[in-house]
């Protein structure tokens, strides 16, 4: 459970990771805030007859009619990997859904596989399924919905959606239907039509680890802009075979890249640094419209964090944290904190002074980020302090 749960009127709510082990599948849970017993379960994607279940089911139209998977081949995927949105008026709960697994694997699963690299919407009281939003339609990309949606009134008086998967684009939805209002590339978006066969290189972008990863977009009121920070990071892809994907045992890793090399697991990316990058792209909520976009020399996992001062504070996983302008994109201020920024930033007040505090030092496997040790870096007018 690496998503960061959330909480409201004596309720938790988490959800599992794992779909990418055999057989591992996605469940949303509501716990009891005292007691932690479970108030009601979800499955992001169809339990087989006879699977075991841990609490009261919500209600749901989910079956196995969309998967249509190969003998041998059991429906896995759909876990979350980041945390939630709660909408206290309505009390609906969107969930950000995983991919659908064996990655990259075409005959092993052809349907549309639901509720994968979907948001679902649930009641949070009951766990009872109300609406979803498919967001990629098919996904053989590893394309998560891999950070919760944000929930806004815009300038123009709309209700709106706005979520930003690993697909590349930005994607805005009006509320008062549910229907989609835009789809807007925010990141290098290349071959991604291509058709995946055992044995054949595919070459897309973004990668399986590109597009946004862990943090929302933001939105700046004053200015009616939707922030987003993305990366941009090509992947080449050589699936296996459904023989091959049949003959790993339940509860095993089950990428679907032909590779023994463990760093080739979700396809090869070129760990150079300059076959890698990042963007954030300022897009009107009303219309889409992009207002200003700045490209940056390292991939912008973490937050995206506007004040109401007119500023935006971000970083990349070079180590490089920014202030910018949130009505123009111009750079005010920079400096390097020393280790890759993924996670969140935010600002608060002590002692009469603004704050803000970023962790520096993600590391990982797949990341060719600088190995150092992690710290909170706090940042103020009156200059810069580290605290290990």
């Amino acid at each position: 459970m690496p998503s960061a749960p959330i909480a409201a009127d004596g309720l938790v709510f988490v959800g599992n990771a794992g779909g990418d082990f055999k057989g591992g599948k996605g469940r949303m849970y509501a716990l009891d805030a005292k007691t932690g017993k479970i108030v009601w379960e979800f499955f992001l994607v169809p339990r087989a007859e006879g699977e075991a279940t841990r609490g009261p089911e919500g209600a749901s139209p989910l079956n196995m009619a969309t998967w249509k998977n190969a003998a041998g081949i059991p429906v896995s995927g759909g876990g979350t990997w980041t945390s939630y949105t709660l909408d206290t008026k309505t009390g609906r709960l969107y969930v950000p859904g995983g991919n659908p697994a064996p990655d990259f694997a075409i005959a092993a699963r052809e349907g549309d596989n639901l509720f994968t690299d979907s948001v679902i919407v649930l009641d949070a009281k009951t766990g009872d399924y109300k609406h979803h939003f498919k967001i990629v339609p098919k996904d053989w990309h590893d394309w998560d919905v891999s950070n919760a949606p944000i929930l806004i009134q815009t300038r123009g008086g709309k209700q709106l959606m706005a979520v930003a998967p690993k697909d590349g684009h930005l994607y805005g939805f009006n509320l008062a239907d549910n229907s989609l209002l835009y789809r807007v590339p925010v990141t290098t978006v290349e071959d991604v039509a291509e058709t995946f066969a055992p044995g054949q290189d595919v070459h897309f972008c973004p990668g399986s680890v590109g597009g946004a990863e862990w943090n929302s977009p933001a939105y700046v009121p004053p200015l009616n802009l939707i922030l987003v920070g993305e990366v941009d990071w090509c992947d080449t892809v050589a699936p296996k075979n459904v023989p091959e994907l049949r003959s790993v045992k339940l509860g095993q890793p089950w990428a679907g890249m032909a590779t023994w090399n463990p760093f080739w697991m979700f396809g090869r990316f070129s760990r150079s640094v300059g076959h890698w990058a990042g963007w954030v792209h300022a897009v009107d909520a009303d219309t889409g419209v992009w207002k200003w976009r700045l490209k940056s020399n390292y991939p912008i996992v973490g937050g995206m964090t506007p004040t109401a001062g007119g500023v935006v504070f971000f970083g990349d996983v070079g180590g490089n944290f920014y202030a910018l302008d949130a009505a123009s994109g111009e750079k005010l201020w920079n400096q390097d904190l020393g280790g890759a920024i993924g996670g969140g930033v935010i600002t608060y007040t002590a002692n009469g002074a603004q704050k803000v505090a970023v962790a520096a030092g993600f590391t990982h496997p797949a990341w060719p980020t600088k190995i150092v040790k992690a710290k909170i870096v706090v940042l103020g007018l009156d200059g810069a302090t580290a605290r290990q």
